[in-house]
């Protein structure tokens, strides 16, 4: 498989025009707006920017992530309601702890992307961002 092309330095990152007419970092801030979703939508409509679709690429991917694991973790909690107040209280608070832990990554990359960087999150393979 050949490497991954690599992202612009931050300055020229943001350089030239988006296929939507938004600025890149607006188009790059909306990618993160409703988290997976909104990075499907602009991926799917932003063919060509790299700023761009690195933020909606990393939306999908890390914010889908953590979305179905809070998830997951909360279907848990709802089952074993039913098996113990413990195990209950454990899944809900490990579901809690996920759905934070997306909140502070979600501001960190709104905060990356309106000032033109590429900020990676770091529990996502190096290669998931940075795909053509």
């Amino acid at each position: 498989m050949p490497a991954a092309p690599p992202l612009p330095p931050a300055g020229e990152a943001v350089a030239g025009p988006t296929s939507t007419g938004l600025p890149p970092r607006v188009a790059a801030c909306l990618a993160y707006a409703a988290w997976w979703a909104s990075g499907a939508l602009v991926l799917a409509v932003e063919p060509a920017h790299p700023f761009v679709r690195f933020h909606a690429r990393q939306a999908l991917v890390a914010f889908g992530a953590l979305w179905l694991v809070g998830v997951a973790l909360w279907a848990t909690s709802f089952v074993a309601a039913f098996v113990s107040p413990w195990l209950f209280r454990g899944a809900a608070l490990l579901a809690n702890l996920v759905w934070v832990v997306g909140l502070v990554a979600w501001v960190a990359c709104l905060a990356s992307a309106a000032r033109g960087r590429c900020w990676a999150v770091p529990w996502l393979p190096r290669r998931a961002g940075r795909q053509g």
